[in-house]
């Protein structure tokens, strides 16, 4: 009596491949989600990068002065060709990513600086998560300065 080749996957094959299936998506989808945040977290910093870019071509048409204020700094960046939009990596918006930075961020995901010294010589850029707290970079607070 000739036995017939069964074909197919037993019940065990199967969920075993379920198993596989769900222990591989518990691990990836963290990180996906958590590299989605920390890619707009880098767009936070290059927006930093294109403000610091902007505050030293201001410093440079202005003998080393810089803006007290964003609306200084943008007015005269458009007038000398060296503005550039920001886009708020989290909202998409270019009207919430760059503010005069005094403490506390009003929109997450802005870039803000501050003058440090009275003179308006030395500035600081920070940037801000969804959460309206400062960036970190290593544990540290994100800052770029001319310091």
């Amino acid at each position: 009596m000739k036995k017939k080749n069964q074909e197919g996957f037993t019940l065990i094959e199967l969920m075993v491949v379920i198993v596989i299936i769900g222990i591989l998506v518990a691990i990836a989808l963290p990180n996906f989600i958590g590299a989605t945040d920390r890619a707009k977290i880098a767009n936070v910093k290059s927006n930093a990068h294109t403000v610091q870019t902007m505050l030293e071509s201001y410093g440079v048409d202005f003998g080393g002065k810089y803006p007290t204020s964003v609306a200084n700094l943008q007015g005269e960046a458009q007038t000398g060709a060296y503005w550039k939009a920001l886009s708020n990596p989290f909202d998409g918006l270019t009207t919430t990513s760059l503010e005069t930075f005094t403490g506390t961020f009003t929109n997450g995901g802005a870039v803000g600086y501050n003058m440090q010294a009275a003179d308006n010589t030395k500035y600081f850029v920070y940037g801000s998560d969804k959460n309206k707290v400062r960036v970190k970079d290593k544990g540290t607070d994100f800052m770029l300065s001319n310091s």
